[in-house]
């Protein structure tokens, strides 16, 4: 049903190292020191974006990843691994209804930013105790055990330790109310609401420094201007 059987042996809680003709983008909090060049990245004819030779649809994060994180993530892609399974889940329900529509944000920005672990939405993000409640209201363990692929039983003790990259996903604002994975359109929004931000922030910095600097000649010139009337 879902693919053929199979489980990553690399931990997926450990540190990420680091278009239709669309942009890849970046999320500045998470720019990674590795990112990788423009020239690197190469659109297929149906816009979707390969980095390292590996196709991954229409990520808007692909310049951040690192090449062992793509070749992790697309074997959990392939063999439908346990944080694919929980992706595929979450996905199936769209983020303003609530209704089942099977379409969220990239498989690989998902991992990207569930991996990295920093805040991208404050507004959709839980505290840890209700980060939890949700995740026990889901009853995935149920889920789990009923859950085949390739018409064969996963391993519901490995599914369940990937619970924790699940949590991480409700406290960094991956997750809306309505209990829908952040859409594309919605991570694309954020990112550049934050790109708006960090500018207007670097701006008035900048102007502030002009000012500090200019403060002094203009200073001398008043003063300057005072001494004139003074004399005459």
């Amino acid at each position: 049903m879902i693919g053929q059987v199979g489980r990553s042996q690399l931990s997926l809680l450990g540190s990420v190292k680091s278009k239709v003709n669309r942009q890849v983008l970046e999320l500045d909090a998470l720019k990674n020191t590795e990112s990788i060049e423009a020239e690197q990245i190469e659109y297929d004819e149906y816009g979707h974006t390969k980095v390292f030779g590996i196709n991954v649809g229409h990520s808007l994060l692909a310049n951040q990843f690192s090449e062992e994180d793509v070749k992790r993530w697309s074997q959990i892609n392939q063999e439908q691994g346990p944080l694919k399974i929980i992706f595929d889940e979450m996905a199936g329900i769209e983020a303003t209804t609530g209704y089942s529509t099977g379409y969220s944000m990239n498989f690989f920005d998902f991992c990207y930013l569930a991996e990295k672990g920093t805040m991208v939405n404050p507004q959709n993000a839980l505290s840890p105790g209700e980060a939890q409640q949700q995740i026990q209201s889901k009853n995935w363990l149920t889920f789990f055990k009923y859950t085949t692929v390739n018409g064969k039983r996963i391993n519901v003790q490995d599914a369940m330790q990937h619970l924790d990259i699940l949590q991480r996903c409700y406290e960094i604002g991956l997750i809306n109310n309505k209990g829908g994975l952040m859409r594309s359109e919605e991570l694309l929004a954020t990112i550049n609401k934050q790109r708006y931000e960090e500018q207007r922030a670097f701006l008035e910095k900048q102007f502030a420094k002009d000012l500090e600097t200019k403060e002094p000649e203009v200073n001398r010139l008043g003063k300057a201007k005072q001494a004139y009337k003074d004399s005459i």
